[in-house]
Protein backbone atom coordinates (compact mmCIF):
# COMPACT_ATOMS: atom_id res chain seq x y z
CA UNK A 1 0.00 0.00 0.00
CA UNK A 2 0.87 3.52 -0.93
CA UNK A 3 1.94 6.11 1.94
CA UNK A 4 -0.08 8.48 0.02
CA UNK A 5 -3.75 5.82 0.49
CA UNK A 6 -2.51 4.86 4.13
CA UNK A 7 -2.77 8.54 5.05
CA UNK A 8 -5.98 9.60 3.05
CA UNK A 9 -7.55 6.26 5.11
CA UNK A 10 -6.19 7.21 8.52
CA UNK A 11 -7.38 10.93 7.49
CA UNK A 12 -10.72 9.97 6.35
CA UNK A 13 -11.35 7.84 9.59
CA UNK A 14 -10.33 10.44 11.83
CA UNK A 15 -12.58 12.97 10.32
CA UNK A 16 -15.64 10.25 10.78
CA UNK A 17 -15.54 8.24 8.19
CA UNK A 18 -16.93 4.73 8.52
CA UNK A 19 -14.74 1.41 7.03
CA UNK A 20 -17.11 -1.13 5.37
CA UNK A 21 -16.67 -4.51 5.28
CA UNK A 22 -17.23 -4.25 1.29
CA UNK A 23 -13.93 -3.92 -1.03
CA UNK A 24 -14.30 -2.05 -4.07
CA UNK A 25 -15.25 -3.67 -7.37
CA UNK A 26 -12.18 -2.16 -9.21
CA UNK A 27 -9.25 -2.49 -6.76
CA UNK A 28 -10.55 -4.46 -4.44
CA UNK A 29 -9.79 -1.78 -1.27
CA UNK A 30 -11.67 -1.32 1.91
CA UNK A 31 -15.06 0.98 0.63
CA UNK A 32 -15.78 3.99 3.04
CA UNK A 33 -18.64 5.97 4.26
CA UNK A 34 -18.20 9.45 3.78
CA UNK A 35 -21.14 11.83 4.81
CA UNK A 36 -23.47 8.91 3.76
CA UNK A 37 -21.63 8.00 0.15
CA UNK A 38 -20.14 5.13 -0.13
CA UNK A 39 -16.47 5.81 -2.20
CA UNK A 40 -13.30 3.53 -3.07
CA UNK A 41 -10.20 5.98 -1.19
CA UNK A 42 -7.67 4.34 -3.16
CA UNK A 43 -9.93 4.90 -7.05
CA UNK A 44 -11.11 8.20 -4.97
CA UNK A 45 -14.35 7.71 -6.41
CA UNK A 46 -17.88 6.95 -5.22
CA UNK A 47 -19.02 3.47 -5.18
CA UNK A 48 -22.45 2.49 -5.67
CA UNK A 49 -24.35 -0.58 -4.91
CA UNK A 50 -26.86 -2.17 -7.40
CA UNK A 51 -29.37 -5.22 -6.77
CA UNK A 52 -29.87 -6.04 -10.73
CA UNK A 53 -28.48 -5.24 -13.90
CA UNK A 54 -31.45 -2.80 -14.59
CA UNK A 55 -29.83 -0.42 -11.95
CA UNK A 56 -26.60 -0.39 -13.32
CA UNK A 57 -28.02 2.39 -15.76
CA UNK A 58 -29.90 4.24 -13.15
CA UNK A 59 -26.54 4.08 -10.98
CA UNK A 60 -24.15 5.02 -13.68
CA UNK A 61 -26.56 8.09 -15.48
CA UNK A 62 -25.23 11.28 -12.89
CA UNK A 63 -21.75 10.65 -14.03
CA UNK A 64 -22.30 9.68 -17.60
CA UNK A 65 -24.01 13.23 -17.40
CA UNK A 66 -21.60 15.07 -15.64
CA UNK A 67 -19.23 13.79 -18.31
CA UNK A 68 -21.53 14.97 -20.70
CA UNK A 69 -21.38 18.26 -19.69
CA UNK A 70 -17.55 18.38 -19.10
CA UNK A 71 -17.27 17.83 -22.33
CA UNK A 72 -19.80 20.38 -23.59
CA UNK A 73 -18.07 23.18 -21.60
CA UNK A 74 -15.40 22.48 -22.75
CA UNK A 75 -16.57 22.55 -26.48
CA UNK A 76 -18.26 25.91 -25.85
CA UNK A 77 -14.94 27.03 -24.39
CA UNK A 78 -13.28 26.34 -27.43
CA UNK A 79 -15.95 27.79 -30.14
CA UNK A 80 -16.66 30.92 -28.31
CA UNK A 81 -12.59 31.42 -29.13
CA UNK A 82 -12.96 30.56 -32.33
CA UNK A 83 -15.85 33.13 -32.31
CA UNK A 84 -14.34 35.92 -30.97
CA UNK A 85 -11.38 35.93 -33.47
CA UNK A 86 -13.40 35.39 -36.74
CA UNK A 87 -14.70 37.58 -39.09
CA UNK A 88 -15.74 35.76 -41.55
CA UNK A 89 -19.79 36.04 -41.88
CA UNK A 90 -20.51 32.53 -42.52
CA UNK A 91 -17.97 31.09 -40.16
CA UNK A 92 -19.78 33.40 -37.37
CA UNK A 93 -23.40 31.95 -38.24
CA UNK A 94 -21.96 28.40 -38.35
CA UNK A 95 -19.74 29.01 -34.67
CA UNK A 96 -23.41 30.73 -33.38
CA UNK A 97 -25.62 27.90 -34.89
CA UNK A 98 -22.92 24.78 -33.19
CA UNK A 99 -23.03 27.32 -29.93
CA UNK A 100 -26.65 27.26 -29.48
CA UNK A 101 -26.86 23.49 -30.34
CA UNK A 102 -24.68 23.20 -27.15
CA UNK A 103 -26.07 25.56 -24.86
CA UNK A 104 -29.52 23.62 -25.76
CA UNK A 105 -27.85 19.97 -24.78
CA UNK A 106 -26.65 21.58 -21.79
CA UNK A 107 -29.86 22.37 -20.56
CA UNK A 108 -31.42 19.13 -21.66
CA UNK A 109 -28.52 17.64 -19.99
CA UNK A 110 -29.20 19.68 -16.50
CA UNK A 111 -32.99 18.61 -16.50
CA UNK A 112 -32.38 15.40 -17.24
CA UNK A 113 -30.37 15.04 -14.24
CA UNK A 114 -32.53 17.16 -12.05
CA UNK A 115 -35.40 14.59 -13.06
CA UNK A 116 -33.00 11.65 -11.66
CA UNK A 117 -32.29 13.49 -8.72
CA UNK A 118 -35.95 13.83 -7.49
CA UNK A 119 -36.57 10.08 -7.73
Amino acid sequence: MSSDYIKRMSDALRSGAKMLSEVCPVCSSPLFEIGGEMRCLRCDKPVVRVREESEVYVASTPLVLTQLENAIVAKLDALTALLQQTTEPEEIKQLSETLTSLVKLFHESRKLGETFRKQ
